[in-house]
């Protein structure tokens, strides 16, 4: 094929010129979007609408047609992020040979859904089916933080100012003796397409093998995870964007 691309490949620019927040797009400004010239476009555009994945209005602009939304809808319902999470879990624990865990928001509370134990002997002891409160641990903070309709507030002097002000919120981020004194666990969030926060993946142990240099590591494992999921869902990889993993006292 080279460089020279196909007609499929010129169509899927086509639909792939479309962002989020447009409603309709001109010919013209799909000539500007696509850089092909606008008889390309105009042939392109009739398949497409023979195909029902564009609609031509009478005002001559173009608009995603029903193709488009029902393949959308099978993509959402077979691509979740409890679909997706188990291999990512098991993955997580294999490298860290700590305990990964996904938490989504049940009210007030993170709502164990899946759960991967660790290994070893000394660990934590969360099962699927457990509700934390949202105000405790490193998942919790990351719920609070980017899930608006979070009404309850963290305990007094819990979270840094910078958390509470900033919408930069570090991610991965570590506690350590929040849930239990012995306990440390680190948490990153996971997007969806409609830049919602769909879960939180976490890895949670003794404190003790949590230490600066084995939670940087571990953080660096549980970033790479959670971009990976939040590319596959089709959220916004911008909210992991130039951090590092920050640690919280």
């Amino acid at each position: 094929m080279g460089k020279t691309m196909t007609s499929v490949e010129r169509a899927l620019a086509v639909l792939a010129a479309f962002r989020a927040d447009d409603t309709s797009l001109s010919l013209a400004e799909l000539a500007a979007r696509t850089s092909f010239y606008k008889s390309t476009i105009l042939r392109l555009a009739r398949s497409l609408q023979n195909a029902h994945f564009l609609v031509r209005l009478e005002s001559g602009r173009y608009q995603l047609g029903s193709a488009v939304v029902r393949l959308g809808e099978i993509c959402k319902r077979g691509t979740t992020l409890d679909g997706l999470i188990m291999p990512v879990l098991r993955d997580l624990m294999a490298r860290t040979g700590e305990s990964a865990t996904l938490y989504v928001r049940k009210g007030e509370h993170r709502f164990c859904l899946r759960r991967v134990d660790s290994q070893r002997t000394l660990r934590d002891h969360i099962r699927e089916g457990d509700l934390i409160p949202l105000t405790i641990g490193a998942p919790g903070r990351v719920f609070l933080h980017f899930d608006s309709g979070v009404s309850h507030p963290m305990r007094r002097g819990a979270v840094p100012m910078a958390i509470r002000t900033s919408a930069a919120l570090p991610l991965p981020i570590v506690t350590r003796g929040e849930y239990d004194p012995e306990l440390a666990a680190i948490a990153c969030g996971v997007f969806g397409p409609e830049d919602e926060l769909l879960g939180v993946v976490s890895l949670s142990g003794p404190a003790t093998r949590f230490r600066k240099r084995e939670a940087q590591k571990m953080g660096d494992i549980l970033l790479e995870a959670c971009r990976g999921l939040t590319a596959r869902l089709g959220g916004d990889l911008a909210h992991y964007a130039a951090r590092k993993p920050g640690v919280v006292s």
